[in-house]
This record gives structure tokens, C-alpha cells and sequence, in this order.
């Protein structure tokens, strides 16, 4: 395991929420997976975490680092009790909130679309979606339409 570097290591030994944000390339990643694992390993929940990145790549990455940095610490743990909970932990990785911004929100509005009134069968676009042109063109003459 790397060194930390001394913002790394004031952000992970951070206690509750914490963003993190920075470059590429400069440890954005290894900080929260060492900072969730210092979460799991004092006792703390995956349930309770929610780590969001830009990419589905990134988040998948984020899942994978979690898990080997897990059985990292697992194998350095001579405590039974936080062996199994680890071992718990790990069950949960695959359904751990670890998402990109676009999967959270969604989610986000598909469970409380009631609320904004949206509907909740929306669907994300991507910019290589040929079906994105079709809809600007048709909310652009709709507004012009309402304005006209």
C-alpha cells in the first residue's frame, strides 16, 4: 500500500462525511477506499456509505480496489469479532452505493419522482444516444411554440 501524503492522510484520518475532490491522478480514489475501509474495520456499515465517481469503469474500479483493500485487512486482523465483520462487509461490496452521479440521481428521482412530479420511467441520454438530437429538437420547437 502506498504512502499517504499528508492531505491524503488529513482526509482519510477525517472523521464523518468528506468529499473528495482533486486532479487526476493525485490519489482521489485510493483516499476513499482507505477511508472507507478505516470506516468498515472500526465498525461501520456499508450500508451507510455512499461513494459516488463519474464513470460506471470508475465505479466498478472503486468496488474492486474496496474488496482487495478489505481482504488486505482482513489477513492483517488478528481480532475475531472484526474478522467477521469484515467478512460481512464484504458480502456487501456487489450492493454497496457505489455509483456515478448519473445512477445516483436517478435512482434518487426514480424513488421520489412523486415528489417533483416527474415521471419515474424517465431515461438517461448519453451524447453518442441518436435518439438525444430528436428530443432537443423537439423540447427546442415545443418552447418556441409556448413562446410564439
Amino acid at each position: 500500500m502506498p504512502e499517504l501524503t499528508n492531505e491524503q492522510r488529513a482526509a482519510v484520518g477525517r472523521g464523518g462525511k468528506c468529499i473528495v475532490s482533486a486532479s487526476a491522478g493525485s490519489g482521489k480514489t485510493f483516499v476513499m477506499i482507505s477511508k472507507i475501509c478505516d470506516y468498515v474495520v472500526g465498525g461501520g456499515d456499508l450500508e451507510n456509505v455512499l461513494a459516488i465517481t463519474y464513470t460506471q469503469k470508475a465505479a466498478a474500479q472503486m468496488k474492486e480496489k474496496l474488496r482487495a483493500q478489505l481482504i488486505a485487512r482482513l489477513k492483517d486482523c488478528g481480532d475475531d469479532t472484526i474478522r467477521a465483520h469484515i467478512k460481512a462487509q464484504l458480502n456487501k461490496i456487489a450492493y454497496a452505493d457505489v455509483s456515478t452521479v448519473h445512477s445516483f440521481c436517478s435512482r434518487l428521482i426514480r424513488t421520489y419522482f412523486y415528489e417533483i412530479d416527474a415521471d419515474a420511467a424517465f431515461d438517461i441520454l448519453g451524447s453518442d444516444d441518436g435518439s438525444e438530437q430528436a428530443l432537443i429538437s423537439r423540447a427546442a420547437d415545443d418552447l418556441f411554440e409556448e413562446l410564439y
